[in-house]
């Protein structure tokens, strides 16, 4: 499902300590040969500070700090991961965001999993986040998780009956069964805004049943149950968080289309709403870039 490996990013807090368990939990679950790579990045103006004044190319105190950092970490995740994990924990200088891009590349991985932190809207406007980051830029599913324990016992994938709701679901369906999880599948149907005056609105009620009858139509290859698939009426990122709070989810699933840059900044998406908000742990699904990758690589 996840290729070869799952990369998880670890800074020693405990949320990290959380998301390493749950990358355990589902290397384990997904079984085969799937290898957990603990991967650790230390901004240099920190080792920086930590060595001092004397010049690290001769002192060798930056390569010192780094194995110190490993050290410590080693002991932090003893018992949260597998021993072999712990004998190919990386500790490298640099941006969390791309040291761990770097990862997935070498590593080949098909996975990324980070622990949730909550940010202000200003600090994610200047800098963004790690995660953030990361669903920009990768081409694969990131996992960030919330609080609470490792298992992920119900999980509540959210589509909106676009081309992106193939991959989301098959992606949470998989992953769900594979951790012997209950799946909820979820449709939004938003507010319909008009850019400009129209005669004749449709009927609502008439769209909203078409939609419930195309979710019951792609969940049935499943055996979804019909009190499992559920559509309803708002904003999108209101009524997931409100579903996902009513049924419990542990975990959320979402595809992302990848929004352009000055969509982002002014209005937002939903992915990046719902990580901002974090009600449950959340599994970003890219499609619209993975498709573009294959459609370039056969021509």
């Amino acid at each position: 499902m996840f290729r070869k490996a799952i990369v998880v990013g670890v800074d020693g807090s405990s949320e990290s300590l959380r998301a390493a368990q749950v990358a355990r939990r589902i290397g384990e679950a997904v079984g085969g040969s799937v290898r957990l790579q603990v991967t650790h990045a230390v901004p240099e103006a920190r080792l920086a500070k930590a060595v001092g004044p004397v010049p690290v190319y001769v002192s060798g105190l930056f390569a010192r700090a780094l194995a110190d950092t490993r050290r410590d970490l080693a002991g932090r995740l003893r018992g949260l991961v597998p021993p072999a994990a712990l004998e190919t924990l990386d500790v490298r200088a640099g941006r969390a965001a791309q040291v761990l891009a770097d990862t997935v590349a070498r590593r080949r991985a098909g996975l990324v999993v980070l622990g949730g932190k909550r940010h202000g809207a200003l600090a994610r406007t200047v800098r963004g986040s790690t995660a953030h980051y990361l669903a920009r830029a990768l081409d694969i599913p990131i996992l960030v998780t919330a609080a609470g324990g490792a298992a992920l016992r119900r999980v509540l994938v959210a589509v909106d009956l676009s081309t992106a709701t193939g991959r989301t679901l098959a992606t949470g369906v998989a992953l769900a069964r594979a951790l012997g999880a209950r799946v909820r599948v979820l449709h939004v149907m938003e507010p319909i805004r008009y850019a400009y005056v129209v005669l004749r609105a449709p009927d609502t009620k008439a769209v909203l049943e078409r939609s419930r009858a195309a979710l019951r139509r792609m969940v049935a290859r499943y055996g979804i149950a019909e009190t499992d698939t559920v559509v309803r009426r708002g904003a999108a990122v209101d009524a997931i968080a409100s579903e996902a709070d009513e049924w419990r989810a542990d975990l959320i699933v979402v595809g992302s289309q990848g929004k352009g840059f000055v969509d982002r900044l002014l209005i937002g998406s939903t992915t990046e709403s719902l990580l901002a908000r974090l009600p449950a742990s959340l599994l970003i699904v890219p499609v619209a870039r993975g498709k573009a990758s294959r459609s370039r690589a056969r021509r």
